[in-house]
């Protein structure tokens, strides 16, 4: 039988359609055969992946191989062409990019296709092969490994005549299936059994857990009340006209402490551009959590950032600018890239400055790659940590009035506050200054006001929101990584308002992770799953690469990556040991000797309180602060709140 699953309408689901057409053409019975499946997966989502949307997912697996017409030569993977005897085809899994221009808007450099937007044109061989590693990710995290993947391109505005001279993946819209099995034999690289082949995609096993009713591929990520409430305030901004009418007029850079909503205001206001004009935006920041957070709300509100539809992407700078002089040549492999980031920007900014490259060559470098650099608008998250080489990388490629930047008063983790104002006039900016605490409710941001001004920071100008009544406040004394009864009492808490594990935030210090081999873990998350409890252990690379689907899942990521992030109730594990490691990071790598106001041991102090002043404002509505049991200046300080503040802080000890 023929299934079709998933979108039921738009243009993939006409090409679906189409191939179903094309398939019983062919073979007629397939449409009621009760061993024989032809599944097609319409417009299929790869949650939590960089790359989230698939045209056609089209799988088929047969009781017994069947047979097709030999049109062409078929390359196998080793030895020369030839014209088999026979051709049968025992299982297929086809990864399809479906196009409905016509000809005007299609070109062919050799067998590379392009295809043409208002924005500029799009390789689609290269997007469609990209799919194809990222739908095997796909498969291997969901138990489906081992299987080859073979990318289409359906030309639904093309006929065979205006192809390119075969072999190649693209076919028209009169291409046969029993054509396209034949330009499967051209370029998925068969086995030449004495001119005999069997095209074969994987085992009987693999296939059958695709088919199996139990199969997740079409999972569908459900938001919880929290994440409505993200987006409600994402989609349904009240954004005052002014700062939409700035857009593309003037670099707006907006400041204000955690807890503000800065990076929610990124995402309202390139929202807001979307949602009115199509435009396309791409959001940049540092932190690879924050990067995966805010993809799970795109992807929960349903946004592309195609060429054609417009959108927003959201990328970390470092693998934004790595492509960026990838395609300029600076670099041809990202082997030790980050090792040696600071000398291959250097060598880009002495080939900018020396007018090696122009900037025609920079706008020919938009032009030929689009779905990589073609953005109307550009969202700077946590602008103070710029250094000014890539501020002027930037600018050199997209203009200061394309520039949104939110820039964390007092929030800088790098050596050098940016100056996003250093070579514009004052009619070229805008800025705008937030004080309002958006996130935390009031009890919160007094507890965060009382913190900066015992840990010595000056000017902490967070006032509390008055519509946001409430908050508590946790001090834990003692070990909290391996206990995880009073995490379990927050999330029953958090639970009975309606929200998830995945709402809440732990954060955890370098000491609370283990390093075994090439993996990560933290012991708050081994401890939560030997437990029987689900989390999203940020402190793996790997498990940073995608964001969060299960909403039993709780999110636990290091301090240094929580940075934009948010939860309804946050834990912060151990917090005197991200002070201590902050304190001697600063010592380790600041030559500043200090002076005459200031000591360096008490710049050092200042560090560390301004990073635990990151954690402790990214909670909503519950903040349980966690200190160990030796002595510490920052127990001390809490110590000193929480006798000023007994009516909303309690002090257990465990």
């Amino acid at each position: 039988m023929i299934e079709l699953v998933g979108v039921g309408e738009g243009k993939e689901y006409e090409a679906a359609q189409h191939l179903r057409k094309q398939l019983l053409a062919v073979w007629p019975d397939l449409s009621q055969h009760p061993q024989d499946h032809v599944k097609i997966f319409v417009g299929l989502k790869l949650y939590g992946h960089p790359i989230e949307d698939i045209d056609l997912f089209v799988v088929g697996q047969f009781s017994e191989p069947r047979q097709f017409d030999i049109e062409f030569k078929f390359y196998p993977r080793e030895g020369e062409p030839f014209v088999p005897r026979r051709a049968s085809v025992r299982n297929f899994a086809l990864v399809i990019e479906a196009k409905s221009h016509d000809a005007t808007g299609v070109r062919f450099d050799d067998k590379v296709a392009s295809v043409r937007y208002p924005r500029g044109w799009e390789c689609v061989t290269e997007k469609a092969r990209q799919q194809v590693f990222e739908l095997k990710r796909y498969l291997a995290r969901n138990g489906v490994p081992k299987i080859y993947l073979q990318d289409l391109i359906f030309f639904s505005g093309l006929a065979e005549v205006d192809l390119p001279k075969r072999p190649h993946n693209c076919f028209g819209i009169d291409t046969s299936f029993e054509r396209i099995l034949n330009v499967l034999g051209q370029v998925s690289s068969p086995v030449n059994n004495n001119r005999n082949v069997t095209l074969s995609f994987g085992s009987e096993e693999v296939f059958n857990s695709i088919f199996s009713q139990e199969s997740t591929l079409l999972q569908t990520m459900e938001p919880t009340p929290l994440d409505r409430r993200r987006m409600d305030r994402i989609v349904k901004a009240a954004l005052p006209e002014a700062w939409l009418d700035d857009l593309m007029r003037k670099q707006i850079v907006f400041r204000g402490r955690g807890g503000v909503g800065k990076t929610v205001l990124l995402l309202q206001m390139a929202y807001r551009a979307y949602d009115s004009n199509r435009m396309r935006s791409l959001v940049l920041t540092y932190n690879k959590a924050l990067v995966a957070d805010m993809r799970r709300t795109m992807a929960l509100l349903g946004v592309p950032h195609q060429i054609g539809k417009g959108g927003i992407r959201i990328d970390t700078v470092h693998a934004f600018i790595g492509r960026l002089m990838h395609e300029l040549g600076i670099i041809t492999t990202y082997d030790d890239f980050l090792t040696r980031y600071e000398e291959h920007k250097d060598t880009l900014l002495n080939y900018i400055r020396s007018g090696a490259l122009s900037s025609q060559d920079l706008a020919n470098l938009l032009e030929k790659n689009t779905e990589e650099f073609s953005w109307e608008l550009i969202f700077i998250d946590e602008g103070q940590d710029w250094p000014t080489n890539e501020i002027e990388i930037l600018r050199a490629v997209y203009p200061p009035e394309h520039i949104v930047v939110a820039d964390g008063v007092d929030q800088y983790v790098r050596a050098s506050v940016a100056d996003w104002s250093s070579g514009l006039a004052r009619e070229q900016l805008r800025p705008r200054r937030l004080r309002r605490c958006l996130r935390m409710k009031a009890n919160l941001a007094h507890f965060v006001q009382d913190c900066a001004k015992s840990f010595g920071l000056q000017n902490w100008d967070l006032e509390p929101n008055p519509d946001a009544n409430g908050g508590r406040v946790i001090i834990v004394e003692g070990d909290m990584a391996t206990r995880t009864a009073l995490l379990n009492q927050t999330m029953e808490q958090a639970s009975k308002l309606g929200n998830y594990p995945v709402d809440l935030l732990a954060c955890v210090p370098p000491s609370l992770v283990v390093h075994e081999d090439e993996h990560a873990y933290s012991i708050p998350g081994h401890t939560i799953q030997q437990n029987g409890g689900a989390v999203w252990d940020a402190s793996s690379i790997d498990v940073r690469e995608f964001y969060p689907t299960e909403r039993d899942a709780l999110r636990i990521v290091q301090y240094d990556s929580c940075r934009g992030l948010e939860g309804w109730a946050v834990i912060n594990y151990a917090i005197d040991d991200l002070y201590d490691y902050k304190r001697e990071q600063w010592l380790a790598l600041s030559e500043d000797p200090g002076g005459l106001f200031e000591t360096r041991e008490e710049l050092a102090a200042n560090y560390a309180a301004q990073w635990l002043m990151i954690p402790l404002t990214r909670a909503m509505d519950t903040i349980v602060v966690n200190v160990t049991n030796r002595p510490s200046v920052v127990k001390d300080a809490l110590r000193g709140i929480y006798n000023q503040r007994t009516d909303f802080i309690e002090w257990l000890k465990i």
